[in-house]
């Protein structure tokens, strides 16, 4: 439950920051969020995260020129 929660956390406030740029976050705040036990854990996380993001600013696009 924590990862997932720290996974929306972190998905939404780099959504927030890439559209409005609004937050202005340190990247020790990610880095906080990201702690994962393992390496590949740490990297698959910060994957999806980044997948995530770009789907939704993608799709936001899309939607703002329809």
């Amino acid at each position: 439950m924590k990862l997932i929660r720290r996974f929306v956390l972190v998905v939404l406030n780099l959504t927030g920051e890439l559209w409005t740029g609004a937050f202005h976050r340190k990247s020790d705040f990610y880095d906080k969020h990201t702690a994962s036990t393992t390496k590949t854990g740490y990297f698959a996380f910060v994957a999806l995260v980044t997948v995530a993001v770009a789907g939704i600013a993608i799709w936001i696009s899309f939607r703002g020129a329809v």
